[in-house]
């Protein structure tokens, strides 16, 4: 779910868009304005605990407690000898994270929770508090390391791709959200309609954090092979804690060991950020919530949004570590002849581990290296979506993209396609798809008993080759009970 801005059972559900969907207090990290739509009776609602997990694994398992046991590899900090190897369908594996030519594969595990969140509706405008915690680790990998082979990439040169990227970010969030009609562009039509804007601050508070990116590419030129490779990185954290251990001469091992102790909640930096929508509400037939905000719920309308999340930054000063080497170009360079039979998996501790063992040199050693302090962007992306709704049917799809690769967000396209129908009012039945790069990147199912006081939904992800063998989840999302008054 890249450039998602958050993962909710209800957005996981649609395929993970929800620009135009989401108007409970978790609209804060997604589009403020829609906390103005009143979708449901009641003024009031608060809710504690919304939980969410997706990954993209470099291998799926079909039978479910493998598949969890992969999930946790995950999640878990780095073992030597821990780590999944390729088996007989190697090729499957290789085509399934590079196609089309691709050199790079591009994998994510991301967590979020919601841990209080409370919305008050008034007649021309409302107000929201939500506290969240996130955590994403996005790794990309050449394929280089896996089959020592030229090929032709997507820009028509030949290459040998050993780049190593690893994405690493926690983030704690107190967000405070606003909307309200804005008056003199509704006032304009003479439909039954309402334009929305919304603004939610944040105060943001960082955990750990690397950002380790080696661009390493051997391109076949005419009569030689030429390597051009950089290198950078920055962390913090127990990220920081094990690279300078291992710089001043421990076994990465022991390194990697004294550092990671899972101690999540960590503060390495401190920050600000910012999230901001519009929705444009076109009420139909006769659906008055447009003219009626207090009165009733919107039933029959449409929707349009645009929001840009994650405006802001985080100042890193805690334990921090930056190493960075020039762009080198290497002619007549010679092509490693070994591959890795272990899989890069991005977990805590395995970037410095995956290099020793496999690289046929290491660039943190030789390099420059500073402990001053740096900041980073937050996750900023872009959204639009339109919503059609019809009683108990509504009919979405959203297109997002990041503004800046990170742990978070790629700067592909990621389009997003959900229905919800609902046999019984309090009773929804939710799915979706999404698309990354057009290719189909995950099926989602979900549904709830959402009933006038209390609701409780649950949502989950599946590969898009589930349709034809036994379903693989790589996604779960929960929703304890939310209340409304």
């Amino acid at each position: 779910m890249l450039a998602q801005p958050v993962i909710t059972p209800r957005n996981m559900a649609l395929g993970g868009g929800g620009s135009t969907y989401i108007t409970d207090y978790n609209a804060n990290f997604y589009n403020p304005a829609n906390l103005m739509i009143r979708d449901r009776e009641g003024n009031f609602s608060i809710g504690v605990g919304i939980g969410g997990f997706f990954f993209n694994p470099f291998q799926n398992f079909d039978t479910p407690n493998l598949q969890y046991e992969n999930a946790r590899d995950y999640l878990a900090a780095y073992e030597s000898g821990n780590m999944t190897s390729f088996d007989s369908n190697r090729d499957e594996i290789l085509d399934e994270n590079y196609p089309r030519n691709a050199s790079l594969s591009n994998n994510t595990t991301r967590y979020d929770a919601t841990i209080l969140g409370m919305k008050w509706k008034r007649e021309n405008h409302s107000f929201s508090l939500a506290i969240r915690t996130r955590t994403s680790s996005n790794f990309r990998v050449g394929k280089g390391w896996y089959l020592n082979e030229f090929q032709e990439d997507r820009d028509g040169n030949t290459v040998l791709d050993r780049t190593l990227i690893h994405r690493y970010q926690t983030l704690h969030e107190v967000s405070f959200g606003y909307a309200e009609s804005f008056q003199f562009l509704t006032g304009l039509t003479p439909r039954l309609d309402n334009f929305i804007i919304g603004i939610a601050p944040k105060i943001v508070v960082s955990g750990n954090y690397q950002n380790a990116a080696w661009e390493n590419v051997y391109e076949q030129q005419e009569n030689s092979i030429q390597r051009i490779q950089s290198f950078s990185y920055d962390a913090t954290g127990e990220f920081a804690s094990s690279t300078q251990a291992y710089l001043n001469g421990t076994n990465i091992e022991n390194a990697n060991a004294r550092a990671f102790n899972n101690d999540y909640f960590t503060f390495d930096g401190v920050g600000a950020g910012l999230d901001i929508g519009v929705t444009y509400l076109l009420t139909l037939g006769n659906d008055l919530s447009a003219i009626r905000p207090d009165q009733q719920p919107t039933r029959k309308s449409l929707r349009l949004s645009f929001a840009m999340t994650d405006i802001g930054f985080v100042s890193y000063n805690n334990n921090e570590l930056t190493i960075s080497t020039d762009l080198d170009t290497t002619n007549n360079a010679v092509v490693p002849n070994t591959v890795s039979n272990e899989m890069f998996t991005g977990t805590k501790g395995q970037y410095i581990s995956f290099i020793e063992q496999y690289a046929e040199n290491n660039p943190f050693l030789n390099t420059n290296r500073n402990r001053t302090s740096f900041s980073s962007l937050l996750p900023m992306a872009v959204h639009g979506g339109a919503l059609l709704e019809i009683n108990r049917l509504k009919l979405m799809g959203d297109v997002s993209i990041g503004l800046t690769n990170n742990a978070f967000n790629s700067t592909q396209i990621i389009s997003s396609f959900g229905i919800e129908l609902r046999p019984l009012k309090f009773l929804p039945f939710r799915g979706g798809v999404q698309f990354k790069a057009e290719r189909p990147d995950f099926l989602s199912v979900g549904t709830a008993i959402e009933t006038k006081n209390w609701d409780f939904s649950v949502a989950a992800l599946f590969t898009p080759n589930s349709l034809t063998n036994q379903p693989t989840i790589t996604g779960v999302s929960v929703a304890t009970l939310q209340f409304h008054f």
